[in-house]
């Protein structure tokens, strides 16, 4: 069977920016530590991983992708290197007379006749006499024998890449199985599911989630609405048509939706910046809001879904940017809440505005005489 191996060659774009990332991701994908990751990348080209099938080479190539990194996949040629002292050296044949020669093409190096130890090229697997540059391909075999044990010392702490490392939305499972599996990561292990979406690509795929829990949930709660004004108020004393109302209400639901998931993650991204929690750019607090729409998956409940969802959303969100940019629980309240606190401060402040401005009037002087 073929076995592959996948060698780490670096930066895939060189900057520092990049090369932050590059370490950040190594530490959290790889569960390496800062110093670990570093030795690393300091050492490229360097083999991570081998022995290992096509399919599983691919799962690391993906990995290395999403976090700035570049790999090359090589078909496995195993270390055979293997000493003998039973090398009995052909005899070495009469030279013929220059007139008689014929020029013969060599596909390798002529093996030198030799009564000592043999090694085999690791490389190429060329045998030869025991030296320490290979005749045929060149390399030195001591150090390529050291890079083996060096990337033997990294493969031990990197865990192998897996399903798991992926939200289950964009595992490329089925579309039920996926669904249903990322509602209950994001609602019943929210730590766990959100670490995750920092290593995700792109926007579309979350949006779509995001639209579909939202407009399930929120279509939901307008139905028991429109439930429970059916009960207590007669339809025939509104002067319009209530069930075409209701559909007035739901069809727009979609734009509704995506517009709220883009505006939202953008005041929430400046509130991040604000409170200097932007490690992983806006992609990473979009697919956190578009993934903390889960939890309007409560307005199925009739009633108290609304509330319920509406109050696990403002958690699920501030899990996600906390797990998703890497900060402090405190950043992360204090972004998701910046908003409501300086709507407040705004009502207090023309509250206060608007009394100044009536007592400056006398209204609060009495009746004058």
């Amino acid at each position: 069977m073929v076995s592959y191996k996948v060698i780490f060659l670096g930066l895939s774009v060189i900057g520092p920016e990049e090369e932050s990332r590059l370490l950040l991701g190594l530490q959290k994908k790889f569960n390496l530590t800062l110093g670990r990751a570093e030795s690393l990348l300091q050492r490229v080209p360097i083999v991570v991983k081998k022995g290992i099938t096509k399919e599983e080479a691919e799962r690391y190539v993906r990995a290395f992708e999403e976090i700035g990194g570049r790999v090359r996949v090589e078909e496995e040629i195993p270390l055979n290197l293997k000493m003998t002292q039973e090398f009995e050296p052909a005899p070495r044949p009469e030279p013929k007379p220059e007139s008689q020669t014929t020029f013969t093409p060599k596909t390798e190096p002529e093996r030198k006749p030799s009564t000592g130890a043999m090694v085999i090229c690791p490389q190429c697997g060329f045998e030869q006499p025991e030296t320490n540059e290979c005749v045929k391909c060149g390399i030195i075999i001591s150090k390529y024998v050291q890079f083996q044990e060096m990337a033997r010392s990294v493969e031990g702490q990197v865990r192998e890449v897996s399903k798991d490392e992926y939200v289950p939305w964009e595992s490329g499972e089925g579309f039920i199985k996926a669904f249903f599996q990322t509602v209950k990561g994001s609602l019943f292990s929210p730590i766990s599911f959100f670490k995750k979406i920092s290593f995700g690509e792109g926007y579309w795929s979350p949006l779509i989630y995001g639209l579909i829990t939202g407009i399930i949930g929120n279509g939901f709660s307008i139905f028991w609405f429109w439930l429970f004004m059916a009960r207590f108020i007669p339809l025939d004393r509104f002067p319009f048509q209530y069930g075409l109302s209701i559909l007035q209400v739901i069809i727009p639901l979609p734009f509704q939706q995506a517009l709220a998931i883009f505006i939202g993650s953008g005041i929430l991204h400046l509130c991040l910046m604000i409170v200097r929690g932007n490690h992983h750019g806006y992609k990473t607090t979009f697919r956190a809001v578009s993934y903390s729409y889960s939890a309007y998956l409560f307005g199925i409940i009739p009633f108290i879904g609304l509330f319920v969802g509406g109050i696990y959303t403002l958690i699920l969100t501030v899990i996600g940017v906390r797990e998703g940019h890497g900060i402090s629980t405190g950043k992360a309240i204090l972004a998701v809440l910046l908003p409501v606190i300086v709507v407040f401060i705004l009502i207090f402040v023309a509250i206060v505005l608007v009394m100044m401005f009536f007592g400056s009037m006398g209204f609060w002087g009495g009746v004058r005489t």
